[in-house]
């Protein structure tokens, strides 16, 4: 559910579309080395990538939708429920995926959103789930699965 951005108790300090997140996905994968392609088929997930041998696939999601008007965003019912649809979106994917593969979520960095997800956190490392933060300057941030460490080194995705 919409709701405008003065309403909430801490303003979000920015705002991104689903397709402003998978415009910077895209950019980043393919700044990183990355062989992207951008998926059209509605219901799974956005952007398959591959690097190494590895397929990377991104489910994306934005704080506000391209046709809501200037000043609404997402309330935290919808953030919490767009998390959902990412990770069972990620979780089919899991299921058919044949070559070595990663699997993120990408976001907005927003505060409101990280602390969505950061309840969910021991759940999406079990579940071998990335989480790709994005920032209005372009700049991306990530949490990586312990596990994942070295492999996600490796392929260029960072923590920081």
């Amino acid at each position: 559910m919409p709701i405008s951005i003065d309403r909430l108790k801490v303003p979000d300090e920015f705002v991104l579309t689903q397709e402003e997140i998978i415009e910077e996905a895209v950019h980043y994968l393919t700044f990183s080395g990355w062989t992207v392609q951008i998926e059209t088929a509605a219901g799974g997930h956005d952007i398959a990538a591959e690097k190494n041998g590895w397929t990377a696939y991104v489910k994306c999601k934005g704080s506000r939708g391209k046709r809501q008007q200037e000043g609404m965003v997402y309330d935290n019912t919808q953030l919490r429920s767009n998390a959902g649809d990412q990770i069972e979106k990620l979780m089919r994917i899991q299921e058919e995926a044949l070559t070595p593969s990663l699997f993120i979520m990408a976001n907005p960095g927003l505060d409101r959103m990280k602390w969505v997800i950061s309840k969910l956190e021991n759940g999406l490392d079990k579940l071998d789930i990335i989480r790709m933060w994005i920032y209005p300057d372009a700049s991306v941030k990530w949490d990586v699965p312990p596990h994942l460490m070295y492999i996600a080194k490796t392929l260029g995705i960072e923590k920081n």
